[in-house]
């Protein structure tokens, strides 16, 4: 999961086989590195960050294979 494709302007990405733990690194590194910004955003648009978290698991790289 790319932090760029949640709306956030950095090259950071998590790379892992669990999906509850790369949602749980990329929450942190939003937290360290972009919780001005995120604390900004109305409830609505952090929830919305959440599920776009959910969705990007969910459709994997893109080649059909979910997961290794």
């Amino acid at each position: 999961m790319k932090c760029m494709d949640l709306g956030f302007n950095d090259d950071f990405i998590v790379i892992d086989n669990d999906a509850e733990t790369v949602k749980e690194k990329m929450f942190q590194h939003i937290m360290d590195k972009h919780k001005k910004e995120y604390d900004l955003l109305s409830d609505f648009h952090q929830d919305e960050i959440k599920s776009k978290m959910d969705f990007l698991i969910r459709r994997g790289c893109g080649c059909g294979v979910l997961k290794l």
